[in-house]
């Protein structure tokens, strides 16, 4: 399962640099190909975004099932539907990098990043429910990584809210959201005293 994960983790990053568009011109003037160059710049803060969000997920999916002793039927399936939306993540990258910060490509992308982290929390939450994972016998580890979970819970939902207001300052909070999962947390799961950690943790 974990190599599955993986290669679809591994597919999701790879697409999200194809919807970069090479710029077509009429003649090959190296001043018309520097600004259509530049003008693209813009494109790799959603690029940027999605890579930082799909490799945090990466990290945390890896990390999770690294302590988790057995699978379940549920734990397959809520791990697929995190894939799913996984995979879907190139698209609204592709439109928002297209279009920019309007409305509807804001909305669309912030959508999909609620989606994500709301199908990652399930999954989390089916693991804790029913146990599976070694971190469940951590009560402090636990708690830490319940609470760290629900920044993306209710960040994403917050600025696809503000989206409809403001889509550059919805798309700069979906970037900081990004940053934060990057930021070194607390040393808080572990299989025991000299286990391995979740990376998103150190």
């Amino acid at each position: 399962m974990e190599a599955f994960g993986d290669s679809v983790f591994a597919f999701a990053i790879t697409l999200l640099v194809l919807g970069f568009q090479v710029p077509e011109l009429k003649a090959a003037d190296d001043h018309d190909l520097l600004r259509a160059l530049l003008g693209q710049l813009p494109q790799l803060i959603p690029y940027t975004t999605s890579f930082a969000t799909i490799g945090i997920i990466w990290l945390n999916h890896h990390a999770m099932f690294h302590e988790v002793d057995h699978v379940d039927h549920g734990t397959l399936v809520l791990s697929l539907l995190l894939l799913l939306v996984v995979s879907f993540i190139p698209y609204p990258t592709a439109v928002l990098g297209r279009y920019g910060p309007l409305r509807s490509s804001t909305v669309l992308y912030g959508m999909t990043l609620t989606l994500l982290g709301g199908t990652y929390s399930l999954l989390w939450r089916h693991i804790v429910r029913h146990r599976l994972s070694k971190v469940c016998n951590q009560p402090r580890a636990l708690k830490a990584k319940t609470r760290r979970n629900l920044v993306a819970t209710f960040g994403y939902p917050s600025g696809t809210a503000i989206a409809f207001a403001s889509p550059k300052t919805a798309v700069l909070i979906y970037l900081a959201l990004a940053m934060f999962y990057f930021l070194p947390g607390h040393r808080t799961w572990t299989s025991n005293g000299d286990g391995p950690l979740d990376p998103t943790q150190t």
